[in-house]
This record gives C-alpha cells, sequence and structure tokens, in this order.
C-alpha cells in the first residue's frame, strides 16, 4: 500500500526544493558573489539565534505531545515560543547597544527568526496532527512567496538586509495554512503542567539545537573573517543547494514515516513502530546513497545550469566534499538522531552537538586559514561522519533504532558501482551527452532496484495511517 501521506510531503518538498532552485538562480543573479554573501552571513547567525532561541521548543513539544491534550500542549508551544523571542530581542538589543554588531544587521537576523519561528510552529502543529495537506501547502507557499518576495527586494536594490527581511515576511504569510489547521487552539488552553512538560524534556535541546547550528555555521563565520563575504558567497550558495536536494527526501521521511512511527510508540505498538522505523531507515540510506553518488557524477552539471560562471569556478573540487558530508547529516539527523523522539535521552542531542561543535571548530581553525574553501569543506565533511556515528552507536543504548543491515550492504555498494560505471563510461567516451545519458539511465535503474527492493515508498503494515487531529 503506498504511503500517501509521505508521497505528498514528498511532492510538495520536491516542488519547493524546485522554487529554492529558482530563488538562488534569480538571487545570485541579482546580488553577486559579494553581496550574496553577506546575506549567507545573515542567514548562518539566524539559524544559530533560531537554534538557541526557539527550535528547541518545536521538538520538545514533538517529543513529549499526547493526541488527547493536543489543545493543551500546541498552546503551550506558542506560549513558551513568545517567551523565547521576548528573551532572544532582549540579547540582541543589548548586543547593539554594546556595540558588538551592527543594529540593521541584527534587526536582519530577528526578523528571519520571528519569520522562521512562526512558520516551523505552525507547520509542526499541522504535521502533527496529521494535516498533510495544510502542511504541504504552506510549504509550496512559503518557497512561492521567497522567490517573489526576495527578487522585488533585490531589483529594488534593498541588499543582503533587504532580503533577510523580504524572507521572514515570506515565512510568516506562508504559515496561513497551517494555522487554519489549529483554529481552536487558544493560547488560554495552556497549562503549567504542560509548559513544564516540555521545558524539562526540552532543555538539552536548547543547547544542542543552537550548538548544533554553531557546528555547521563555522565553516561559513571563519571563512567571512579571513577571506571575506566574496569568498563566502559562492562557498555557501553551493553547499545549500546541495544539502537542499538530500533534505527534500530527508524532510519528506520525518514528516510522514516517523510521525507516524511516534504516533505507535505513544500507543505502546513497538511493533508496528518499529516496523515503521525500518522503512524510514531505508528512505534515509537510498537518500544518502543515491544522493552523494548523484552529486558526484552529475553534480557539476546541475550546478552550471543553475548558477553563473563566478559561483562555480572557486567551488568546482568541493562538489563531492559537500556531497559526502551531507549524506551522513541526512542519516544523522532524519534517521539515528530521532532516538530522541522514542526515549527521554533527550541529553543525547546535547552530547553529539558538543563533539560536532568542538569537532568543526578545532577542524575550521586549522584548515581555514591555510586551505580556504577546501579546508572549511574538509572540516565540515569529517565533523558530520564523527557525529553520525555517535548518534548511531550512543543511541542503540537508550532505544535500539531497527537497521536493515541488507540494505546496508547493498545501497552503498550500488551507489559505488554506479560512480566507478560513471568514470569508467568518461574515459571511454571523453566528450558529448553521450556518457551524460549512459550514466543518467544506469542511476535511474539502479535507484528504482533499490527503492523497489527495500520497499521505500510502501507503508510497512496493513494497520490506517492513524486519524488526524481536528480541531471542532
Amino acid at each position: 500500500m503506498l504511503n500517501v501521506s509521505g508521497i505528498l510531503y514528498f511532492g510538495s518538498r520536491a516542488i519547493a526544493a524546485a522554487g529554492n532552485l529558482l530563488a538562488v538562480m534569480i538571487f545570485t543573479r541579482l546580488a553577486g558573489p559579494a553581496e550574496y554573501g553577506q546575506y549567507v552571513l545573515i542567514y548562518a547567525w539566524s539559524l544559530i539565534v533560531y537554534g538557541f532561541g526557539a527550535q528547541w521548543v518545536r521538538f520538545a513539544f514533538f517529543g513529549v505531545y499526547h493526541q488527547k491534550k493536543f489543545y493543551e500542549y500546541a498552546a503551550s508551544l506558542a506560549r513558551l515560543l513568545g517567551c523565547g523571542l521576548v528573551i532572544v530581542a532582549a540579547i540582541l538589543t543589548g548586543l547593539g547597544l554594546f556595540g558588538l554588531f551592527e543594529p540593521r544587521f541584527l534587526v536582519a537576523v530577528f526578523a528571519l527568526v520571528c519569520g522562521i519561528t512562526f512558520y516551523e510552529a505552525a507547520f509542526e502543529v499541522a504535521r502533527t496532527g496529521f494535516h498533510a495537506g495544510a502542511a504541504s501547502l504552506s510549504m509550496i507557499l512559503r518557497t512561492a512567496l521567497t522567490v517573489l518576495c526576495g527578487s522585488v527586494s533585490l531589483w529594488l536594490q534593498g541588499g543582503a538586509r533587504g532580503l533577510a527581511l523580504a524572507i521572514a515576511v515570506a515565512h510568516v504569510i506562508a504559515a496561513i495554512p497551517s494555522l487554519s489547521t489549529i483554529g481552536g487552539i487558544r493560547i488560554s488552553h495552556a497549562s503549567r503542567a504542560t509548559s513544564l512538560q516540555i521545558l524539562g524534556y526540552g532543555w538539552p535541546l536548547l543547547l544542542a539545537f543552537g550548538i548544533n547550528a554553531a557546528g555547521q555555521s563555522i565553516d561559513r563565520l571563519l571563512l567571512a573573517h579571513y577571506l571575506g563575504p566574496a569568498t563566502l558567497g559562492p562557498y555557501g550558495v553551493v553547499a545549500d543547494l546541495i544539502r537542499q536536494c538530500f533534505t527534500v527526501c530527508g524532510e519528506a521521511i520525518i514528516l510522514s514515516v516517523v510521525t507516524v512511527a511516534k504516533r505507535y510508540a505513544n500507543e505502546g505498538n513497538r511493533e508496528a513502530a518499529d516496523a515503521t522505523l525500518l522503512k524510514a531507515f531505508n528512505g534515509c540510506l537510498a537518500t544518502a546513497c543515491f544522493g552523494a553518488a548523484f552529486f558526484v557524477v552529475f553534480g557539476e552539471i546541475v550546478l552550471r545550469a543553475l548558477l553563473k560562471p563566478e559561483f562555480i569556478a572557486p567551488t568546482r573540487d568541493l562538489i563531492p566534499i559537500f556531497a559526502v558530508a551531507f549524506a551522513f547529516i541526512t542519516m544523522r539527523s532524519y534517521y539515528f538522531a530521532q532516538v530522541i523522539y522514542f526515549t527521554r535521552a533527550s541529553f543525547l542531542e546535547l552530547a553529539v552537538c558538543v563533539l560536532f561543535l568542538v569537532t568543526s571548530v578545532a577542524l575550521s581553525l586549522l584548515l581555514v586559514p591555510t586551505y580556504g574553501p577546501h579546508g572549511a569543506a574538509f572540516a565540515l565533511m569529517i565533523s558530520c561522519m564523527i557525529s553520525c556515528i555517535a548518534f548511531a552507536v550512543l543511541g542503540r543504548r537508550w532505544y535500539r533504532l531497527p537497521i536493515d543491515f541488507t540494505a546496508l550492504a547493498v545501497m552503498p555498494s550500488l551507489a559505488i558501482l554506479f560512480m566507478l560505471g560513471a568514470r569508467a563510461t568518461a574515459q571511454l567516451i571523453p566528450s558529448g551527452s553521450v556518457p551524460v545519458i549512459i550514466d543518467a539511465a544506469v542511476f535511474t535503474l539502479l535507484g528504482y532496484f533499490a527503492i523497489s527492493r527495500f520497499g521505500v515508498l510502501t507503508t510497512t503494515l496493513d494497520v490506517a495511517i492513524p486519524e488526524r487531529v481536528t480541531t471542532g
């Protein structure tokens, strides 16, 4: 039986990803490397602030909510996020008053944090309530508005800060379809008990998500520090494009399959939860293996079609490094890290994120000053590999997420076989479009075999997907 919600999320996420690619094509042509690099810097700081100030609340809500008290938990989520944003505003104001950052820079950062928080909270409640249609519509709307608002801002010479403000507005408007599913929820439904439960579960995540965002951004911050925004621009845009493609499948798996597994676990049905999680593992593994293989073989061709030459020339050799890094991030973030939602060991996220940050900072400080973008990319890749392995090993002490060892042997082997075959094809037929056509055909066949063999797009059980939450 087809996983309808998974296909719906994947389809909307794929449409959103295509729109994001369009946005990058337009933004990089209107802004140029230096200006776009300044926007990348603003966005990097926004993700760090969001990680410490709001993101942890969203995922703590998912970790502790119960369907019977859905209104109470959702209202408590809104109240905690409001308090978090007030604290963030106070801290950023202090940073501006002490002259540590330019006030206009901080305004752009705070606007992005507010927009992302508003959208992600509404989206989280909608997907947790199994309103896949509304959540998917919000996803698509966010992308369309990002392209429109961002393009208008840059066309009007708004620069990097104007682009950040435009994207913040796009997030707020895009939240409307998700908000329409929770019209019966009021702040008065919040309770001290549920708020404390979210806080008790989520305080390790407060540090973890902020630290993780810092770890994933330290390469960019150091590149900007040592080499300036003009170097950061091409590095950031290529990394973001590759990451986006992995995120499409990863988020679709979380939004559909992992959400259902969590519902089964809450009901005490461990067998159904594990069977569903096994599909999540196979989906993430297929994304990681074939995603990395795709970009190793076709990455430069794809980027040449999307970006101006001045963005590609400095980053051509970085594509395989980014591909491997984000393959490991996919397995870590979209599968092994999900263990915290099936046990009370939320501190695992904090422990692994600290390891990730320490590794990333140490390697970046060692490699970036000497090797520039290549050093930053290698630091990111090694840190991603170490953190993924750490989560896979440590998490099994608290909850043994199922692993399909047959898939673990077959899928990487097929991906490696494809990359070796593509190299052989390039040597035998060194020019023209024939090698690309052959490689694309082989990639499609191998990918189809893996997806069908391991049932990535099917549900695991003859049990119906849990009914969505209604709002009266």
